[in-house]
């Protein structure tokens, strides 16, 4: 099992174009080619949609009195973190990178140790430019027993979604997923794998738009139970964080990073109200390919915990998520009864460095070549 990655930081993957047959169909591409982003610890470089809201929201919990502060608390914990979560649907750009590592147990059928990483880069269509969306997902079996070593194939994927124009999509396949090398030869806690072009080749896509019209507290909790079961979350963590007692307790500290304030908050989650929230529990089955799942606490006792840092203007800087869960895992044709205890990490910048897509689109120039 690969130890934590120790850099605060995401990383930007570009693969090498050498571009050869597929036994599968696809044109094979190469490598995929990482280099960590340089500016997660900078202060945003775009404006934040709801600045207004979360500054409002903060100085609610400062003015706050001693009887009242841990209820406030809670409730600007929940109302920081749906905000920051939907600041990324009116933001020009962001990118971020998340890890996550956790154990699987099936019982007698068998147990597993999983990364999964994604990288995603968003910026939105502007007046003089269009949108774009790079989107990874690498899944990589580290240690496996029983089921989920006889049938790893299933339990590990790499897929890379490419919408360029606004609105066409590429896509591509990889395989041979593994722990990338730095420049020494040593490796690294970064997944790799080699990319095929896919099935997807300049298909319509939903385009790379901000919303119309900015969403109230009100709305945003309409919007994350509309979106549980039918479309993509926009919140992160599969968890209706506005549903009433969902936070059990929740802690705010003021710091600072790059010359402004930075806030981190902790909210641990009742178990049995998440699991019991509709919403909450659909993001929950369609996140880990379950049915009938809820969350536990874990070995120590404690729910489902999120940690998680915004500047002072609201935009998140990161965040991470301890849980565990159980249920009925379904991959392909196989269904076991197990759980997983996984910790996920996210780091996020809105820098002009980071968000350049200079190196991505003469990637996909080169894969358009090959592929003909």
């Amino acid at each position: 099992m690969k130890s934590k990655i120790l850099k605060i930081c995401a990383l930007c993957a570009v693969p090498f174009v050498v571009a050869t047959a597929s036994a599968c169909g696809g044109t094979q591409i190469g490598e995929n080619k990482s280099y960590y982003l340089q500016d997660d610890g900078l202060y945003p470089a775009v404006a934040a949609p709801y600045e207004e809201e979360s500054r409002a929201a903060i100085s609610r919990w400062e003015s706050a009195s001693a009887s009242e502060r841990d209820d406030v608390a809670k409730e600007v914990a929940a109302e920081l973190y749906a905000y920051a979560c939907y600041n990324e649907e009116y933001a020009d750009k962001y990118v971020y990178f998340s890890s996550q590592t956790g154990s699987t147990d099936l019982g007698s059928s068998g147990s597993g140790d999983v990364t999964t990483q994604n990288y995603k880069l968003i910026i939105h269509q502007g007046a003089n430019t269009p949108g774009y969306k790079y989107h990874y997902t690498l899944k990589k079996v580290n240690e496996a027993a029983g089921t989920i070593n006889t049938f790893r194939n299933l339990f590990e994927s790499a897929r890379l979604r490419f919408v360029e124009d606004t609105n066409k999509l590429y896509r591509f396949e990889g395989d041979n997923i593994r722990y990338g090398t730095d420049e020494s030869g040593a490796d690294t806690d970064i997944l790799t794998c080699d990319w095929e072009t896919g099935s997807d080749w300049g298909t319509d896509d939903p385009p790379i738009v901000k919303r119309e019209d900015k969403l109230d507290l009100a709305g945003i909790e309409s919007d994350i139970i509309a979106l549980s079961e039918d479309g993509e979350a926009v919140i992160h963590g599969n968890v209706n964080i506005l549903a009433d007692n969902i936070v059990k307790s929740a802690t705010i500290t003021e710091g600072e990073f790059d010359g402004h304030a930075v806030y981190e908050i902790v909210m641990e989650l009742d178990p049995e109200v998440a699991s019991a929230d509709p919403a909450s529990a659909a993001m929950l089955a369609n996140a880990n390919s379950a049915e009938e799942c809820g969350w536990v606490n874990d070995e120590e006792g404690n729910g489902p915990t999120i940690t998680f840092q915004i500047w002072d203007n609201g935009l998140m800087k990161y965040y991470k998520i301890d849980e565990t869960w159980e249920g009925r895992i379904k991959v392909a044709i196989l269904s076991y009864s197990g759980g997983a205890d996984t910790e996920t990490e996210v780091w996020y910048s809105y820098s002009d460095r980071d968000t350049d897509m200079e190196d991505k689109l003469a990637m996909l120039e080169d894969a358009k070549t090959a592929r003909g």
